[in-house]
């Protein structure tokens, strides 16, 4: 009885040593995979947009709906009108806290 439990100890203990070494291998080889790539160079040639280009046409995944698997609908505009959006956002935001707080009392 007592042999079988320092069987069973020593499989355990094995199994480890395994799981570690092929954890570390796994890392080792994400990191050589992760070096080898070529790091992102921004286009040189002369059609390329300029990065603050405002014509420039962005598409983002739309809003996820609660409790669906299926993707919303890519909405895209251009950098111009994703700045106005984002402006209009924040101001709707200020203006319902400072209702909010002056309805309130400020507490």
């Amino acid at each position: 009885m007592h042999q079988g439990f320092i069987n069973s100890e020593v499989a355990v203990r094995n199994t480890l040593v395994i799981g570690l070494f092929l954890g570390g291998l796994l890392m080792s080889t994400t990191a050589g995979l992760a070096q080898q790539t070529a790091p992102a160079t921004p286009a040189t040639t002369p059609d390329a947009a300029p990065a603050d280009d405002p014509n420039e046409v962005i598409c983002k995944a739309g809003a996820p709906v609660v409790g669906s698997r299926f993707p919303t609908a890519r909405q895209c505009h251009t950098r111009k009108e994703w700045d106005q959006i984002r402006r209009d956002s924040q101001e709707a935001l200020q203006q319902q806290q400072m209702e909010r707080s002056y309805n309130t009392g400020g507490k």
